[in-house]
């Protein structure tokens, strides 16, 4: 392990902080997006498969935020 690796490991920085939330936010609101349609469901709404496109989007999102975090994770080992 190198002396940089050395100071860096137990630390996290605020990039790592900053794509971390980034991606528990896009996790909230794909659950947020999963429960307005479940609730649709359970009410009978016909028209439930109208949130399809949010949720596909939405996990896009969630995946994009999930492999930035662990790209920064591999790149800069904090």
């Amino acid at each position: 392990m190198s002396d940089a690796d050395q100071q860096t490991a137990g630390k996290v920085c605020s990039e790592r902080v900053r794509y971390t939330q980034e991606f528990l936010q896009a996790i909230r609101e794909l659950g947020a997006l999963q429960n307005e349609q479940a609730k649709a469901v359970i009410e009978g709404d016909a028209d439930f498969s109208r949130f399809d496109l949010l949720l596909h989007m939405a996990n896009e999102k969630k995946d994009h935020a999930k492999y930035a975090l662990l790209m920064h994770i591999e790149q800069h080992h904090c």
